[in-house]
């Protein structure tokens, strides 16, 4: 592929944002040919994500230069992955040093795994809503099945009492939700995501993990309650 061809595409590529307070752990290895950068992993904030790359903020202690060798390092939970790559921009600023990285392999299946909770929570808007007998129905569609749907009690402002959200590979529901946050994390349920197939315990524990990366990437599209929601019962 042409330097022309490989930009074209590059810019193609949708970058999926990663929020504040993303659950998702990042940290860089960069091969710099200045020894104290490349002796360690630099934890960082991840930016965005995209099917081909990423951009992660790190210290502005980090000396790295375009073409790089590196690797980014992502972790949720217990699930930890490395991603190979080239350093394509490294960018300074005041207060951090924000690197641009293009993967090797970016069908790798472990990063997919990764990237397509953030494409399921960062694509997401605003999308129908309607009156129900005794509820307030919200929809968030995203791509393909995606689909958020929050009830609250009878008004746009009321507190949320349900909601159903179709993710990747599954869905988290919360038929009725009430004060007490911790019982309203234990009654989350899960099922395969279109079929509503019940999941055996370890795809149970997969669903969680999805829906607790989901969770706490949801875009600025919705309202801050029903994203605090989410997060604490995720």
């Amino acid at each position: 592929m042409s330097d022309a061809k490989a930009k074209e595409s590059q810019r193609k590529q949708v970058r999926y944002a990663v929020s504040d307070d993303c659950r998702l752990r990042a940290a860089i290895k960069l091969r710099s040919a200045d020894s104290a950068t490349a002796a360690k992993d630099w934890s960082g904030t991840l930016v965005d994500m995209s099917t081909g790359g990423a951009h992660i903020q790190i210290s502005l202690g980090a000396v790295a230069y375009k073409g790089d060798d590196c690797v980014l390092k992502l972790a949720h939970g217990a699930v930890k992955i490395e991603v190979r790559g080239t350093l394509v921009h490294y960018v300074c600023s005041a207060r951090f040093s924000v690197c641009g990285l293009r993967f090797d392999n970016s069908a790798d299946k472990a990063y997919q795994h990764f990237l397509q909770p953030i494409i399921a929570s960062a694509a997401l808007k605003a999308g129908e809503t309607g009156v129900e007998p005794g509820r307030y129905r919200e929809e968030y569609p995203g791509p393909g099945q995606t689909k958020l749907v929050v009830w609250r009690d009878s008004k746009p402002a009321g507190a949320v009492v349900a909601f159903d959200y179709t993710m990747v590979r599954y869905s988290a529901v919360l038929v009725a939700a009430g004060p007490d946050m911790a019982k309203n994390k234990q009654q989350v349920g899960f099922k395969s995501a279109g079929s509503g197939v019940p999941l055996s315990p370890a795809q149970e524990a997969e669903a969680r993990w999805e829906f607790s990366l989901a969770a706490s990437n949801l875009p600025t599209a919705i309202a801050p309650d029903i994203r605090k929601f989410l997060r604490l019962v995720s």
